[in-house]
């Protein structure tokens, strides 16, 4: 009887979590519904201009004083190196809140191996210097 009853907790335990998972996916779904529309919306108003394309020979300080807003995500992240020099990757994730986390390491890994920044081992994170 004992273990019927401890089936019986653990089955209606099992439903509980499986119901609220199913809550927590919908509210997700939601969510990205509503920012893909936002950004349908923000991409067909008019103030969307593209950026004008950069020289090879322009530095990366001039990028980042230049424009308010950077032309790809390298450049943002290279601007925001260069604001902080020194800055630990993990504490630019806030700052790129919108991108996937493991696109943006991708990301820095990519522009340290060809030159554009250099990283440096500080426990379980790197901290950033602009080249």
């Amino acid at each position: 009887m004992f273990w019927f009853i401890v089936l019986l907790l653990v089955v209606g335990a099992g439903f509980y979590f499986y119901q609220k998972l199913i809550s927590i996916e919908r509210e997700i779904h939601a969510e990205q519904e509503a920012y893909s529309v936002a950004v349908e919306e923000a991409a067909k108003s008019p103030a969307d201009v593209p950026p004008a394309p950069v020289d090879a020979g322009t530095s990366l300080e001039s990028i980042a004083s230049e424009n308010n807003e950077p032309t790809s995500l390298e450049e943002a992240i290279l601007a925001e190196v260069i604001k902080q020099a020194g800055v630990k990757q993990t504490d630019l994730y806030p700052l790129f809140a919108d991108v996937n986390k493991k696109q943006l390491q991708r990301l820095i890994k990519e522009l340290a191996d060809n030159g554009r920044l250099r990283r440096e081992k500080v426990s379980s994170s790197y901290l950033l210097y602009p080249i």
